[in-house]
């Protein structure tokens, strides 16, 4: 098995190779440099551009292709956050519902609170 230098294409001795993994921005690279290099690396002297570049992707995020579409209708759970819950509370209460003075409103009290308004 032998070793190739990744930023300078020399093969690598066996006692002289060192597989660096890193991430950048949430994707996870990989790529096997000399002592040498490793050094210059470490110091700062080889841009990210040139790292990603040489390096090998093993693996992280994902990008989607399809653009992302934000809905211009309101959604059921933003309807309901606008909802006055304490005032939706108070009725239950009053309705004899028991029903925590804290948390989320159960769907069926939201929609009795709505068929009595």
């Amino acid at each position: 098995m032998s070793f190739v230098d990744d930023l300078d294409g020399k093969e690598l001795d066996l006692d002289d190779a060192h597989t660096i993994s890193w991430s950048w921005v949430g994707v996870d690279y990989q790529l096997d440099v000399s002592s040498a290099n490793l050094e210059k690396i470490e110091n700062g002297k080889v841009p990210v551009s040139k790292l990603l570049e040489v390096s090998t992707r093993i693996g992280g995020r994902r990008q989607s292709t399809a653009p992302r579409v934000r809905s211009t209708t309101p959604q059921d759970s933003g309807d309901r956050a606008r909802r006055d819950t304490a005032a939706i509370r108070q009725w239950a209460t009053e309705a004899g519902y028991e029903i925590s003075p804290r948390g989320r409103l159960p769907k069926e009290i939201i929609e009795a609170y709505e068929a009595e308004a």
